[in-house]
């Protein structure tokens, strides 16, 4: 069952999306972990998606249930939807490594106020709305991997983080400075990525790859709990990281993948 609101965020000054994926069943007595999932249009039915085809997360947040016996809700919240309002409103850092001139003109701030509206206004809101715990994950693919990333350090609120093909070589320097500042080793991070991934053609395909790997060994040195899952043949898209969700919520919950397709 998917619920639809609208929720106005204060820092960002503007009104946001959000689909509430809740079991069948519904039961108020029942309390619910969460997880929430940015390019939220992208995570539920593929109606609403971006490119016809989301990662189709409400069926693995329901088999997780039955397996952990741990009711999970769904939270997406959808992006700016424009090329430079998803690039302003997912990147936390200055943007070195740009795909155009046009991706110069990052303004960090608007992330910041949009990180800010997430943990203080989204979360509240659900939180007062629906019976939940507090075991939070959040999820992110591509340039909001990073946002995800960010989230899970920069604020306390979240036990474990989903990267999904990240794509922090457009800020590593920052990525690098923020990460020995900040990380925490008793946060989650589930990293995915394939080897032919090339979000529209700017990069090198090792880009991604070589990325998710420093993250994996950065993690790891500092006893991070992290594991990383590669694909031989996985490309930049919805459909690979469908694939890859139950791996995620398995680390989540028993620290071993406990499910491959």
């Amino acid at each position: 069952m998917i619920e639809y609101l609208k929720l106005y965020l204060p820092k960002s000054k503007k009104e946001v999306k959000i689909e509430i994926s809740l079991p069948r069943y519904y039961d108020k007595s029942i309390q619910f972990d969460s997880i929430y999932f940015l390019d939220g249009q992208n995570a539920f039915k593929d109606s609403h998606a971006a490119f016809n085809r989301a990662i189709r997360a409400t069926k693995y947040m329901g088999y997780m249930s039955y397996i952990t016996n741990h009711k999970i809700l769904g939270i997406a919240i959808y992006n700016a939807e424009s090329e430079m309002g998803r690039i302003n409103e997912y990147t936390p850092f200055k943007i070195t490594n740009a795909a155009s001139k046009e991706w110069e003109k990052q303004d960090t701030t608007i992330c910041h106020n949009f990180c800010e509206d997430l943990v203080n206004t989204i979360i509240p809101y659900i939180e007062k709305k629906y019976p939940t715990t507090k075991t939070r994950f959040i999820y992110g693919s591509s340039l909001a991997a990073m946002t995800a990333i960010y989230l899970g350090y920069q604020y306390k609120v979240f036990q474990g983080i989903g990267a999904f093909s990240t794509a922090t070589f457009l800020c590593k320097e920052n990525v690098d400075t923020f990460l020995e500042q900040k990380f925490d080793p008793n946060v989650k991070l589930f990293l995915y990525v394939g080897k032919k991934e090339s979000s529209d053609g700017s990069y090198d395909q090792k880009l991604y790859y070589n990325t998710s790997l420093d993250l994996y060994h950065f993690a790891k040195e500092r006893n991070g709990k992290v594991r990383l899952v590669v694909s031989d043949s996985g490309i930049h898209s919805e459909a690979t990281w469908e694939g890859q969700l139950l791996d995620f919520f398995s680390f989540m919950y028993f620290d071993n993948i406990i499910y491959r397709s």
